[in-house]
């Protein structure tokens, strides 16, 4: 009986820990905000196509990468 009412405890505080480390993990990596000195982040839809070749394109000195994340 001791040893299942240890084992729930253990559960317990194993879930707690995941919480905790949920919750600090959204507040530093759910952001919308950037680091100081990096550009703001921008939503990409088809008004601002233009605006983002032509910035591709005008930073033709420096390394240029562009990523497409999909949930799907």
């Amino acid at each position: 009986m001791v040893a299942l009412m240890s084992l729930g405890r253990r559960w317990w505080i194993a879930i707690a820990v995941v919480v905790i480390l949920a919750v600090l993990g959204r507040q530093q990596f759910a952001t919308h905000n950037t680091p100081a000195g990096q550009p703001p982040l921008v939503h990409l839809d088809g008004a601002s196509v233009e605006a983002m070749r032509a910035d591709f394109n005008a930073a033709q000195d420096s390394v240029r990468l562009i990523v497409l994340l999909s949930p799907t």
